[in-house]
């Protein structure tokens, strides 16, 4: 069984026993969220930023996201209509990217200055891609801000209070819990190991057939 079937068998779960109410189900799922919720450990992966709704009533003119810590090498896939920006962070330990050592990465990604703006009620969708780090188990949050008119924002950027544990027993419960208990949580993706996503990776098990 997967995480995301997991995590929603135990949603379902959860909603059904505390009889959450069809508005804070609601809530939750209008959230700025990922396309994935997994995420194989140092390869390199799509992603993508659904923004689900405008600021109270205003249309959005952008949307920020910021890149975990481990994530060297980010970068958004072109996107019509739409000018993008790269913010910078500083490494204290510099890495070995393209073949050259680095100082700084891609820290934070923008969209912004659209020729169309998106509607309040509409949605929009912003793909980005990265190698992930090798340290499987490891939780990611992605900050995010969506931008709207009028100078307004709708923060994504609110954490757990204690960091969440794949190796949890109860792991599913409490992500569950901390996307709820906040309007603004960051999504979330966790690091797997990698079964090989391409024939050069494979093991020789997975080659004939004989494992997953």
């Amino acid at each position: 069984m997967t995480f995301k079937t997991r995590l929603m068998t135990t949603l379902s779960s959860t909603i059904l026993c505390a009889g959450l109410s069809a508005g804070a189900v609601g809530s939750a799922m209008a959230h700025n969220v990922l396309n994935v919720s997994e995420a194989p450990a140092g390869h390199l992966f799509p992603m993508v930023l659904n923004v689900n709704h405008g600021c109270k009533g205003a249309p959005v003119v952008g949307a920020r996201i910021q890149i975990p810590n481990g994530i060297v090498d980010a970068k958004a896939v072109d996107k019509q209509g739409w000018e993008i920006e790269y913010k910078m962070k500083q490494l204290e330990t510099p890495v070995v990217l393209h073949g050259r050592e680095v100082k700084e990465v891609v820290g934070e990604i923008v969209w912004k200055n659209p020729t169309d703006t998106v509607p309040s009620d509409g949605w929009a969708t912003f793909e980005f891609r990265g190698t992930i780090p090798k340290d499987a188990g490891r939780v990611m949050h992605f900050k995010n801000i969506t931008v709207c008119e009028g100078g307004k924002t709708d923060p994504y950027v609110d954490l757990p209070e204690q960091a969440l544990d794949v190796n949890d027993a109860e792991f599913s419960k409490k992500a569950w819990a901390f996307m709820t208990a906040t309007s603004g949580p960051a999504p979330m993706v966790i690091v797997r190991e990698s079964k090989g996503q391409y024939p050069w990776d494979w093991t020789a098990e997975q080659a004939r057939g004989d494992a997953p």
